[in-house]
């Protein structure tokens, strides 16, 4: 099989340090950039990013040190998808690729095989597979749980949500459409992929281009996707979990049930993505539950932090005043409709 040839623009790849801030080591980083330069140097026409949020400078030392060639964009205090964005406006290439300092890709072609699609005019936007690092019950939990979305591309096979460790632009599509950035939400993956589809520029699924992300701290991570389910609502109060979101063991115990219910969903997929044997799927079923016990403690401790900002009650209000617009607005097109054909009666 000839290997897939990479697009002749150039091309911005884009990764980040943020993770040395948040507990990463500096030999895991390092092992990212060197795979980050060794993939770069195969091509002559790509730059490398590297993304530095820190007020302190985390990254600087590293990268004088050991990776001189690399360019450093010091973005302080920004958000996940500020610092996205921020590179976007910075990058010279036609297209965008991004790439996470906790994530390693899976093979040495992973960028032409990421880029192969956008040798179709049409196509904009491109989401690759990723999978915890490692062939253990939790890590093989925790990719069904946080990436199992990926999983699911609809008959067109385009993703309702990408990884946005693991996805590429057109960097003129990106620009057209940038990602959501204030703050709410620890990453709008999910809210920027549907305005890109809105916008007539969906995310294609090529799950060939896969990277390994290194296994986080479980606990930790588990209490901020807990945190992430409350999130979710404040950030849209038309969800429908918006109307009912109060710090209450019956709502809270909702949330978990619908978790679970697509986490199970999700695992029937996975063993094509994840090798995961019939003789392993009940012990990733049993971590998954673990995993979803940590994340409610997650959810309760934000829901807690909603009463006392308001964030649940303001959530409420404007799911109720959404709900009374559409009710009216129902009302008037079904007005509308009768009076069309001559069924209205006279007020």
């Amino acid at each position: 099989m000839p290997e897939p040839t990479l697009p002749t623009p150039r091309i911005t790849l884009v990764t980040e340090a943020y993770n040395l801030a948040e507990g990463q080591s500096e030999a895991s980083f390092v092992r990212a950039l060197q795979t980050v330069l060794q993939i770069g140097q195969r091509y002559p026409d790509v730059e490398v990013i590297v993304l530095d949020p820190t007020h302190e400078h985390v990254a600087q030392p590293i990268l004088a040190a050991r990776f001189p060639q690399l360019k450093a964009l010091h973005v302080p205090g920004m958000t996940y998808d500020g610092q996205k964005n921020a590179a976007a406006r910075a990058a010279l290439g036609e297209f965008l690729v991004f790439l996470d300092g906790d994530c390693v890709p899976q093979s040495e072609h992973w960028l032409e095989t990421l880029l192969a699609p956008f040798a179709q005019p049409h196509v904009q936007a491109v989401g690759g597979l990723t999978v915890y690092e490692g062939d253990d019950v939790t890590s093989k939990a925790m990719t069904v749980m946080d990436f199992g979305f990926l999983f699911e591309p609809n008959a067109q096979g385009h993703l309702g949500c990408y990884a946005s460790n693991n996805v590429a632009f057109r960097r003129a599509a990106y620009i057209s459409v940038m990602a959501p950035d204030d703050g709410v939400m620890r990453s709008y993956c999910y809210k920027h992929a549907q305005l890109l589809a809105r916008a007539g520029m969906p995310v294609h699924a090529h799950h060939d281009a896969k990277v390994f992300h290194e296994l986080p701290d479980v606990n930790k991570e588990r209490l901020r996707r807990g945190y992430d389910h409350a999130a979710a609502l404040w950030e849209e109060p038309v969800l429908a979990g918006g109307g009912k979101i109060a710090l209450d063991e019956g709502f809270i115990q909702s949330v978990m049930d619908e978790q679970k219910a697509l986490a199970f969903s999700r695992l029937d997929t996975a063993p094509a993505f994840l090798g995961i044997g019939p003789d392993q799927q009940e012990a990733v079923r049993q971590e998954i539950l673990r995993l979803l016990a940590l994340d409610r403690l997650g959810l309760h401790e934000a829901l807690e932090m909603g009463e006392t900002s308001g964030a649940n009650a303001r959530t409420r209000a404007a799911h109720a005043a959404e709900a009374r617009r559409l009710k009216v607005a129902r009302r008037s097109a079904g007005r509308r409709w009768l009076e069309r054909f001559g069924l209205a009666r006279a007020r």
